[in-house]
């Protein structure tokens, strides 16, 4: 295994429950970023991009048994996932905010610097350049997903009142989906500034995040897309809205907002992010993309490569032009008779034959960083 090689852990709906995936997203909030490590974590994984050398980390094995090896699988990975291949809604655009928060944070952090701050800077770029393309479905995103389960939840939706828990970035999409498809939206935010700016918006109402309860009164259906750092829907708190009639109730937070003992309340339709499928999207248009993103990954390995064995080349390179340069002199030194004209000959096939020599082994180390210090002690270099 070459150690410098990136490595990919990771939990996806697809392979992990929600259990096992706000496990990890909590347990990664309490480590801090290791060097050279980024961690991406949205309502459908948890990843966290490093060095193969790090796939023996004992804690991370236990939280991801799923490990991706390879520059160029982690690169395909991380690219089909910027353009919105690897979401549940192809295309959606938030994952692109959520990757560039990530990548920022890290860089906070100092974790994150030169191979991996690039690659993510290329898989924003190819996320941005396949949507400015028109090549896959645009305005899909979670929360219209969580917006179609509701209408068609609901006997009569243009009567109904919804809440939203939560204005960022999902619970704002889905509000304003929402506010022409039912009589009455509220919106509620820890912030109640954001939530208040939100509603002013989309004509919603507001509604005190202290007190849920009475938020919860009038409603008959809840979004909640708030990172609540805990239940506060608790088995109490539903308990007493359910006595009022059922409820249905979309929990789209990671770590889900609705406490353990109360999601299967007589009365509760509970749903979350596992339950939330979008259509197909035509094949043509996906094949495509995955073009995209195999080219790119394939010159990202180019440029990795490249990089890694640049100071060993370099070291190799002037080693020879030390060693060309002290011979030519020593020549020339005995060969008085020559003109500037032999001297130049001279001093070119000198050039000539290091060059030659040193081009098959640039060659090996550009396909093959990891073998410098061998190269460095065979021909004498200094790395």
């Amino acid at each position: 295994m070459d150690e410098r090689g990136l490595a990919l852990f990771h939990l996806h709906q697809r392979d992990a429950g929600l259990d096992a995936r706000e496990r990890a997203a909590q347990a990664l909030e309490q480590r801090p970023f290791a060097r050279e490590r980024f961690a991406l974590s949205s309502c459908h994984r948890v990843e966290v991009y490093g060095l193969a050398v790090e796939a023996v980390d004992g804690n991370l094995a236990m939280l991801f048994p799923s490990v991706l090896r390879g520059d160029e699988a982690v690169a395909r990975h991380l690219f089909r996932l910027a353009c919105g291949l690897d979401s549940v809604v192809v295309g959606e655009r938030q994952v692109l905010g959520q990757l560039r928060r990530a990548h920022d944070a890290a860089r906070l952090g100092s974790a994150l610097h030169g191979d991996l701050s690039e690659l993510v800077r290329r898989a924003l770029h190819i996320g941005r350049r396949v949507r400015a393309l028109g090549m896959l479905p645009s305005g899909g995103s979670l929360g219209s997903l969580a917006v179609e389960k509701i209408v068609s939840g609901l006997t009569a939706p243009r009567n109904a009142a919804v809440l939203i828990i939560g204005a960022g970035e999902i619970g704002a999409l889905a509000a304003r989906a929402l506010r022409a498809r039912v009589a009455r939206v509220t919106v509620a935010n820890r912030d109640r500034e954001r939530a208040q700016a939100l509603a002013s918006r989309i004509g919603a109402d507001v509604a005190d995040f202290a007190d849920l309860d009475r938020a919860l009164t009038g409603v008959d259906a809840v979004i909640s897309a708030a990172d609540t750092r805990g239940a506060v829907l608790t088995r109490e708190r539903l308990a007493r809205r359910l006595d009022r009639g059922a409820l249905l109730l979309i929990d789209v937070a990671v770590p889900r907002s609705v406490a353990d003992d109360a999601r299967t309340l007589a009365g509760l339709r509970y749903l979350t992010v596992d339950d939330l499928q979008d259509l197909p999207t035509p094949t043509a248009n996906v094949a495509a993309v995955e073009r995209i993103c195999d080219r790119e990954a394939a010159a990202y390995v180019v440029w990795r490569r490249e990089r890694q064995a640049g100071p060993a080349i370099r070291a190799l390179r002037e080693r020879g032009e030390s060693i060309r340069r002290a011979r030519v002199r020593r020549a020339l030194a005995k060969l008085h008779h020559l003109d500037d004209r032999d001297r130049r000959i001279v001093e070119g096939l000198a050039a000539a034959i290091v060059n030659d020599l040193l081009h098959q082994p640039t060659l090996a180390l550009r396909r093959e960083p990891h073998r410098t210090a061998a190269a460095l002690e065979l021909f004498g270099g200094e790395g």
